[in-house]
């Protein structure tokens, strides 16, 4: 049981460092990845979206620490359903507005805003 708790922080801090050590060594790993979802984004861009995220997954490391050592197994599925899911989608939303500042067109947006197909 403790592993299953535990295992989200390891992930979480596991890719904030990853992402955290491709700024370090100036290569936002996020644009090998996303690169081709938004090309019209600039470097600046690319630099705080991946920022952002690593800060995001190192924030998210410490509240799943912080539920799952004070609180009942069931809080802690029904946080990881309803507060850590919801939480991702709504930080996304939020770098919005920055990612358009640094050249993300409207409709690449929207797109990034519609979901994916399901398989």
């Amino acid at each position: 049981e403790t592993f299953i708790k535990m295992k989200p922080t390891v992930y979480y801090l596991l890719v904030a460092g990853l992402l955290a050590f491709g700024l370090m060594t100036k290569r936002p790993f996020l644009k090998i990845v996303l690169g081709s979802a938004y090309p019209g984004l600039d470097e600046g861009g690319w630099i705080k979206l991946t920022r952002n995220w690593a800060l995001f997954f190192l924030f998210m490391a410490v509240l799943n620490e912080t539920v799952w050592r004070n609180s009942s197994t069931d809080f802690w599925v029904g946080f990881k359903l309803w507060g850590a899911i919801p939480l991702t989608f709504l930080f996304a939303a939020l770098n919005i507005p920055m990612l358009l500042r640094h050249g993300l067109t409207k409709d690449e947006a929207e797109a990034a805003a519609e979901p994916g197909p399901v398989e």
